[in-house]
């Protein structure tokens, strides 16, 4: 069964999902540094993956800067989710979400937010790459299109997350953002802590 949240911001609502993403309208954190790496274990919660594990590093490289969140929110609400995408593939990457053992995806758009007591709260979104596999057999999971990875930390850089690799990001009817994932829930992130 696919999962739908629903939030209420622009493209910071494009992760204003549930409770536990922030809204992207918020300015970034200027004071955290910029380049960083967290090692997290992923474990599927529903479906074909849900008890299965695998290691994942987090490479944080840039943040977005509040112009360009406002660029891509207006991008996706007058152009909808292809024009969201082609936005992105234009887009530098900002960081890199790898399983361990592979070169991963690069990731578009970062953002780092405080929190209560010196932590953060760090949201990463991508355009995923769709295998010639996947094209050709033309299956539903070609329609999500997007990756969101969000990262709680407290102060030592220790924390919990979220990974959902395929998702469905647009505005509905009532001009609310919806984040659909593919098939389950995303995957939940443990023992994520900073490396370096």
């Amino acid at each position: 069964m696919k999962r739908v949240y629903v939030g209420i911001c622009l493209l910071g609502g494009l992760l204003a999902v549930a409770s536990h993403i922030p809204c992207f309208g918020q300015t970034s954190d200027a004071a955290n540094p910029v380049k960083a790496q967290y090692a997290a274990t992923a474990i599927g919660q529903a479906g074909v993956a849900a008890g299965k594990m695998f290691s994942l590093n987090i490479y944080v490289d840039g943040v977005t800067s509040d112009g360009e969140i406002e660029e891509l929110a207006s991008i996706l609400k007058h152009k909808g989710p292809d024009g969201l995408l082609s936005a992105l593939e234009d887009m530098k990457d900002k960081g890199r979400v790898a399983p361990v053992g592979s070169v991963g995806t690069g990731v578009r758009v970062v953002r780092i937010h405080s929190t209560k007591g010196g932590g953060k709260r760090i949201v990463l979104v991508t355009n995923r790459p769709i295998s010639f596999p996947e094209l050709y057999n033309s299956g539903r999971s070609t329609d999500y299109k997007f990756g969101i990875v969000v990262l709680k930390v407290d102060k030592d850089g220790k924390g919990t997350g979220t990974f959902a690799p395929l998702c469905k990001i647009k505005f509905n009817k009532k001009n609310e953002l919806e984040i659909e994932n593919y098939g389950q829930k995303p995957f939940r992130l443990a023992n994520v802590y900073l490396q370096k």
